[in-house]
Order: structure tokens, then sequence, then C-alpha cells
């Protein structure tokens, strides 16, 4: 029998027009980045940053539900983040939205992704 399983939600959040005073100091903006996650209730097990010369970042955070990425392009005020997590049916939206905030992001797109796997059971999988 062939079974299709949700294992996660993956949310593709893009913030445009960010305040790039905020995002030129790296450290800072991973800081935001880091508690706005941390206060959402997921679990960070592991993080790594990365900075970029003349200057860009990024960042990750490795959950305990899977993982959160922050790449951001302070010349052009953008950030690209990718947020992965198996906590399926958390809600999300308070998480972006503190993000946007915390940058200072006029405008924002999401796109959410779900992550499914089609597995072959013997037994009937309530889905």
């Amino acid at each position: 029998m062939n079974a299709t399983l949700k294992l996660g939600e993956h949310y593709i959040f893009d913030l445009s027009n960010c305040n790039q005073e905020i995002l030129l100091d790296s450290e800072r903006s991973y800081s935001l980045f880091a508690q706005a996650v941390r206060e959402s209730g997921l679990t960070v097990v592991d993080e790594g940053f990365y900075k970029f010369s003349p200057h860009g970042f990024t960042c990750f955070l490795l959950l305990a539900e899977s993982h959160a990425s922050l790449h951001a392009w302070p010349e052009y005020g953008y950030c690209a983040i990718d947020i992965f997590t198996c906590a399926i049916g958390m809600d999300m939206m308070p998480l972006l939205m503190r993000i946007k905030a915390a940058f200072g992001a006029d405008n924002f797109s999401l796109r959410k992704i779900d992550r499914d796997a089609s597995v072959e059971t013997e037994i009937p999988i309530a889905v």
C-alpha cells in the first residue's frame, strides 16, 4: 500500500525594503533573528553565522524541529528567510511578522510548501 505522509512545512519568506542600518549591523541582525526564533517556541540546538565582505551575511539555526536560515543583502535592503519545520500545524505567522518588524521591512512575500513523502507500507497510515 502506498501512502503520502506530510512530514514538514517549509516557509519561504522574502523581506524587501528593510532597514539598511539594521542589516548592515550583521551581529545585531543575527541576534534579532535568533531571539525571534527562540521566543517562538522552536528549539535551537546549534547555530552558525558567516559574514561576507564588504557586507551581507548568512546565518542558520539548527532546530530540533528542522532549521531556520537568513541570507541578507543589506545593499538592497533584502532578506531571504527559510523556515523548515516538522512542527506541523504550528502557527508560524507570529514569528514571521515579528521578524518582518525587527528588520523594518516594508514589503514581504510568503510561500508555504508542504514537504511530503511517498512511502510504501503494509499498515494503513492515518493522514
